[in-house]
């Protein structure tokens, strides 16, 4: 769970620095990804 954590908040942050449009998305959906699997892991 920690690892899945550590890899949201450092994709996060990548977001928050990132320039263009397109790389913000693609980050945003990648903490997507890993959020619903932390939260299928939860309900589990």
């Amino acid at each position: 769970m920690k690892k899945i954590n550590k890899k949201y908040i450092e994709i996060m942050s990548q977001a928050d620095d990132a320039v263009g449009r397109k790389e913000v998305v693609s980050l945003l959906k990648k903490a997507a990804v890993i959020m619903s699997k932390s939260e299928d892991k939860l309900a589990s």
